[in-house]
C-alpha cells in the first residue's frame, strides 16, 4: 500500500479513480482486487493507507534526527567534514 501513495488522501484518490475507471486495484497482502464499493474493503483500504502515511512520517523523522545528530558530530551529510575519503 505504501507504494500506491504516501498519505491517506493520495491512496484514496488513486483507489477511487481506479474504481471509477473500471480498473482493478491489486496490492500485496490483500486477497484479490480491492472492492471499494464494499464497506469492509473500503475500511481496510483506508486503514492501510493510514499505516503508509504513519510509516512515511516515521521515516522522515528518523532522517531529520540522523541529520541533526551528524551535524552535531561535525559530519554534515554523514561525510567527514574535512574532505578525507
Amino acid at each position: 500500500m505504501d507504494r500506491l501513495g504516501r498519505n491517506v488522501a493520495d491512496c484514496l484518490n488513486t483507489g477511487y479513480k481506479m474504481r471509477d475507471e473500471g480498473k482493478l486495484l491489486v496490492t500485496c497482502g490483500h486477497d484479490g482486487p480491492w472492492d471499494l464499493d464494499d464497506p469492509a474493503d473500503e475500511n481496510r483500504f483506508t486503514i492501510e493507507a493510514w499505516g503508509a502515511q504513519m510509516e512515511l512520517r516515521s521515516i522522515q523523522r528518523r532522517n531529520r534526527d540522523a541529520t541533526v545528530k551528524a551535524r552535531k558530530a561535525g559530519r554534515p551529510k554523514h561525510q567527514p567534514s574535512y574532505g578525507f575519503r
